[in-house]
């Protein structure tokens, strides 16, 4: 049994007591939260404190590689306090890779420049319920109900939501809802414009282009349209399921939705940083998110940073993970598959 369960256990045997649990339930939650938020700022300093412990060496937990050479975390971090927005692309399923972002949240916070974090894992129209929860308004339950966070937000992405909210951060809520994105697979980019003036609030500017560059192009047929691709054949012979182009102009409404959300942050927070998380297919070549924002604001300096798992680690030889994937390419070992 938890604390707030023993608490409000024992003021059930008080005379009366039914009459008021609700109430004590309340402030119960908001001693534990205020509880947590020291916790874990507590956890952000010494994590900033043992990065020098945690930066990569050969045969380590983590190599850094720019332009194909090895660097030291530190100087990463150096070059990244001069830009404007900074891209890390994950593997969803990748737990060390999650570590590290949550190491180079705490790292980039801990320099003079204003930080934000803006994620590919929570949608616009849920802004309002993170900034709650962020300013303690409403309870972590209360959030988690309204929020719709993907099936691994504990493990994968609370710590950083709660070291934001420790350390005073803005979190941007960067994905379209997942139900337009699904309506334009199924009915193509121009059925969003018969949607409500409410319901577009929640996307970018419509219509949005379909031009995407070659190589990026190249790419995501090689994901919708490969043979082992879920549905890419049932797609050429049943009735309602999505075509390949669609899946693409799919693929463009998040790329686009979440360029327009760092934007527009942006342009109403000048001088914050902004380092976005996203599936590493969103930013990779700068591709994606990063082609999509350049176009948007040409002006903004962006750095990119893949983390990438590898089975011959440390002996990287650059071949899987190309050198120009992205500015920085954080290499770990293989994640060990559960039996």
């Amino acid at each position: 049994m938890n604390l707030k369960s023993r608490i409000i256990a024992v003021y059930r045997n008080l005379p009366s007591a039914n009459r008021i649990v609700e109430g004590i339930t309340f402030y119960i939650e908001g001693a534990i939260n205020m509880v947590r938020s020291v916790c874990f700022g507590f956890t952000a300093i010494l994590g900033i404190m043992s990065i020098g412990a945690l930066a990569q060496k050969p045969g380590g937990d983590f190599i850094v590689k720019n332009n194909g050479k090895i660097i030291a975390f530190e100087d990463m971090a150096k070059q990244l306090e001069k830009v404007d927005v900074v891209f890390v692309g994950e593997q969803h399923d990748h737990k060390q890779g999650h570590e590290l972002e949550l190491l180079i949240l705490q790292t980039l916070a801990a320099q003079k420049k204003p930080l934000a974090l803006s994620l590919e894992m929570f949608e616009r129209d849920v802004q309002p319920v993170v900034d709650e929860y962020l300013q303690d308004f409403i309870s972590e339950s209360a959030f988690l109900a309204a929020s719709r966070p993907w099936p691994t937000y504990k493990t994968d992405y609370r710590p950083m939501l709660e070291f934001c909210k420790a350390n005073h951060l803005s979190l941007v809520a960067a994905n379209p809802p997942r139900r337009y994105v699904n309506m334009v697979s199924r009915k193509g980019p121009e059925s969003l414009l018969k949607l409500e003036k409410i319901s577009r609030s929640f996307l970018p500017e419509l219509p949005y282009s379909t031009e995407i560059p070659k190589g990026y192009d190249t790419a995501l047929n090689g994901v919708f349209d490969a043979p082992h691709a879920s549905g890419a054949a049932a797609a050429q012979t049943m009735p309602g399921m999505p075509s390949v182009q669609n899946l693409k102009y799919s693929q463009m409404l998040w790329d686009t939705g979440m360029a327009d959300s760092i934007a527009n942050f942006i342009k109403h927070h000048r001088g914050t940083r902004v380092i976005q998380m996203n599936g590493s297919m969103h930013s990779d070549f700068r591709y994606g998110i990063v082609d999509r924002l350049n176009r948007q604001n040409p002006r903004l300096k962006v750095m990119t940073i893949t983390i990438k798992p590898e089975a011959s680690y440390p002996n990287v030889s650059g071949e899987s993970t190309p050198p120009d994937a992205a500015d920085f390419v954080i290499v770990t070992p293989a994640q060990e598959t559960k039996k």
